[in-house]
């Protein structure tokens, strides 16, 4: 069976960063940090800015904003960046709000990759049906799958 894949368009311009672009769609990326930086870079005004960038293993290094940064720092346990290397996060794309319209953006999840199966919301909604109609067990749920702490509590009350 042959499956067409298709390129972002941002792909096609190599850029040097990690972005919403790099994963597939309904997919997670777990990479393992391996250090972090702050870089003086420049926006898409044309300004400079000092940015923190977090170096991934085998990725393209992701500019990292406020919001990814105190997600990792939960993640990690420490607000420290010299604490980070070592650790693995979990990317995925979430839609978002910003610049008046709403666009594809790289969010790390809140919990420790595991080693267990990623769900996209997407397949987690499913995974619900599923449970709730027989069809799929929430103990195998609850076990396989590396489901947020609230998510756990939506299968657990099923």
């Amino acid at each position: 069976m042959h499956i067409d894949m298709k390129t972002h368009w941002k792909k096609a311009f190599n850029p040097n960063f990690l972005g919403a672009w790099s994963i597939d769609e309904g997919k997670d990326l777990v990479a393992k940090i391996e250090s972090t930086a702050q870089e003086e870079l420049t926006n898409q005004d044309g300004k400079k800015e000092m940015c923190l960038i977090v170096n991934l293993s085998g990725q393209k290094p992701m500019v990292c904003n406020k919001t990814n940064a105190k997600t990792i720092a939960i993640v990690c346990g420490s607000p420290y960046l010299e604490d980070w290397p070592g650790n693995s996060i979990q990317l995925y794309v979430e839609q978002v709000r910003a610049f008046g319209e709403t666009v594809p953006a790289l969010r790390v999840r809140p919990i420790r990759p595991t080693g267990k199966k990623a769900i996209s919301p997407e397949r987690f909604a499913k995974m619900q049906e599923a449970v709730k109609a027989g069809k799929f067990d929430k103990t195998r749920a609850l076990s396989e799958f590396a489901l947020t702490a609230e998510q756990r509590k939506k299968i657990a009350a099923l």
